[in-house]
């Protein structure tokens, strides 16, 4: 501040210091010192995960006899097996395994518990297996879910979002 209490024209806050982050000894960005070293170890744990992921893959085709070239369309198939299905049969069966867990019922107390909501077991397990559902079923699926219907339509067809591209 100056003698006349107004703020300078030209400050600094050590307290906002960023330090400098390198890959490879390229430097890529600048980070708070409070989230520097999480987010470093976050990445380094990142790609050791990547690396075993491929020498995995690399193994298994060598196992199997297939051609080792192959290496990042299995890396590709696995990782996309692996996410969380945003939208679908499979992001609805994902959202009853949820609510299973919410409320602390084991497999077939959730299927009892569908079943008074008018889900038979069989639809149960066919919406488990990814199976397409009868519109029907959207009703009882709010109430077991706790969700409204649109919400669970945007899940089921996806949202106006993902369709653009």
């Amino acid at each position: 501040m100056s003698l006349r209490n107004e703020p300078l024209e030209w400050q600094s806050n050590t307290q906002d210091a960023y330090v400098p982050i390198y890959h490879k000894g390229n430097l890529v960005g600048f980070f708070k010192q409070e989230y520097a070293n999480e987010v470093i170890q976050f990445l380094n744990e990142d790609e050791v995960l990547k690396k075993a992921l491929k020498r995995s893959c690399a193994d298994l085709l060598k196992a199997t006899g297939k051609d080792i070239n192959l290496v990042n369309s299995l890396i590709r198939k696995y990782i996309q097996v692996s996410e969380r299905p945003k939208h679908g049969t499979r992001a609805i069966a994902l959202l009853l395994k949820e609510r299973q867990t919410e409320l602390d019922l084991s497999d077939s107390e959730f299927t009892k518990f569908c079943d008074t909501f008018k889900i038979s077991p069989t639809e149960l397990n066919s919406i488990y297996a990814g199976e397409a559902f009868d519109d029907r079923l959207l009703l009882p699926l709010t109430r077991i879910l706790g969700i409204t219907k649109e919400r669970l339509l945007e899940v089921r067809d996806g949202s106006v979002e993902d369709n653009k591209i």
